[in-house]
């Protein structure tokens, strides 16, 4: 089963803190350990707040979407960007602030549902956690009739999301010695009737 996430279970932030604990993205941004927990701690609050954020009832795995209507503000206090400051220093909030602001620039412009973060506790991978949380969102998306983007950064991961009716629109990078990241856009699936 696949529930709402609650804003104050911590639960989503601990899953995708560990599911993205090697990320070559996150770790371009910051290589330290508590760079992965500290982003993800200042970034969800914006995407649970819209309520299509995700967790697997037995907390293995969890998800967090944008709708269509959504714009993503990022919710920054004072507080968080020093720790955030203190934690990745310059280099890094600058590696921080660009992949910020080249991720928005590609995110395509027509209405779409996008999935910000996917992942299952290491220990679950392979055992279809991850599958029933982004097949829980595509059927919403087959029944509205609405797209869905998400970027990946991993190249393992990219057979998964096409096997979910995904297809790589792009390969970009954030720096030259940045690792790629792919584009992925998912055309809506006609349902049996």
């Amino acid at each position: 089963m696949i529930s709402v996430a609650d804003p104050v279970d911590r639960d989503v932030t601990a899953i995708l803190s560990e599911a993205f604990r090697d990320d070559p993205v996150l770790r371009w941004i910051k290589n330290a350990p508590a760079f992965v927990p500290s982003f993800f701690e200042m970034i969800l609050p914006a995407f649970i707040e819209k309520g299509l954020t995700y967790i697997d009832d037995e907390r293995r795995g969890a998800a967090a979407w944008l709708g269509p209507q959504d714009q993503l503000k990022w919710l920054f206090t004072l507080p968080d960007l020093l720790r955030m400051t203190n934690l990745c220093g310059l280099g890094g909030m600058y590696r921080l602030w660009v992949s910020g602001s080249k991720t928005q620039k590609y995110q395509p412009r027509e209405p779409h549902y996008y999935l910000f973060a996917i992942g299952a506790l290491p220990r679950c991978q392979g055992q279809g956690v991850g599958s029933s949380l982004i097949s829980y969102m595509l059927r919403r998306c087959d029944q509205e009739q609405m797209p869905a983007y998400l970027e990946n950064s991993r190249e393992a991961n990219l057979a998964f999301y096409q096997g979910h009716g995904f297809q790589v629109q792009r390969e970009i990078r954030f720096a030259g010695g940045a690792p790629p990241l792919w584009l992925m856009w998912r055309e809506p699936q006609t349902l049996a009737p």
